[in-house]
């Protein structure tokens, strides 16, 4: 088996992983946030803090579940550039992108090279700290 095959091979393992992973992770998010429990003490009578509060923790826990949806979306995103042949290859300089570096961040488009340029410095020139 050529390396660029048992790249390929790890690579779709790994993807195939997180993005199980990460489904699970939506799926108890979506249970813990929209769960019975949470139904049952929005029914409660409760003051405007109360409300509030329960407000807060559905919102905090529906961003998550978007956050997880996106990333979803972008590992699938990430499947179809595998089946390609294009995963793994930094869209601004073509170079591979670190396995360590896809282990991390399965989704990722730039090496880390380009993905701090494209970020530019962390402060701003001339800053004083």
């Amino acid at each position: 088996m050529s390396s660029k095959k048992d790249r390929y091979t790890k690579l779709k393992e790994m993807l195939q992983d997180q993005k199980r992973r990460r489904w699970n992770e939506l799926r108890e998010e979506l249970f813990r946030t929209v769960g019975e429990e949470l139904h049952s003490q929005v029914e409660i009578p409760q003051d405007v803090g109360d409300q509030g509060l329960v407000d807060l923790l559905e919102d905090m826990g529906l961003n998550i579940a978007d956050i997880r949806r996106q990333e979803l979306s972008m590992m699938d995103e990430a499947v179809g550039k595998l089946e390609r042949g294009t995963y793994g290859v930094c869209e601004e300089c073509g170079n591979e992108i670190n396995e360590e570096r896809l282990k991390v961040i399965p989704f990722a488009l730039y090496c880390v090279d380009c993905q701090k340029r494209r970020e530019g410095p962390p402060y701003p020139p001339g800053a004083k700290l």
